[in-house]
């Protein structure tokens, strides 16, 4: 009977996965945004790839503040930020079309 138990607890320990790695998502892209003064309004994926090595590239809206000089350059309103495994870092400045 012991020998069945201890036979049953080592299938059990073969055949449970394994913890998956841990992997950045939306709050890291988001501190990356913050720390490139980019107060996040918006965060979506703008490119995705699956795999056991993928990698997701956010998009992020920045919120402005309002300005009253019609005579200044618009800048960059959103950032392109790329997250690999753990890693998240910004890729480049955008700036979106206005509807």
């Amino acid at each position: 009977m012991l020998n069945r138990l201890l036979i049953l607890g080592l299938a059990l320990l073969v055949v449970l996965p394994a913890p998956t790695p841990v992997y950045a998502d939306q709050p890291e892209a988001r501190e990356v945004a913050r720390i490139n003064n980019c107060p996040p309004k918006k965060i979506d994926v703008y490119q995705s790839t699956p795999g056991s090595d993928g990698h997701t590239i956010y998009q992020v809206t920045c919120t402005l503040p309002k300005t009253t000089d019609t005579s200044a350059a618009a800048g960059p309103d959103a950032l392109l930020i790329s997250c690999d495994q753990s890693l998240c870092e910004l890729l480049r400045p955008i700036t979106l079309e206005k509807k």
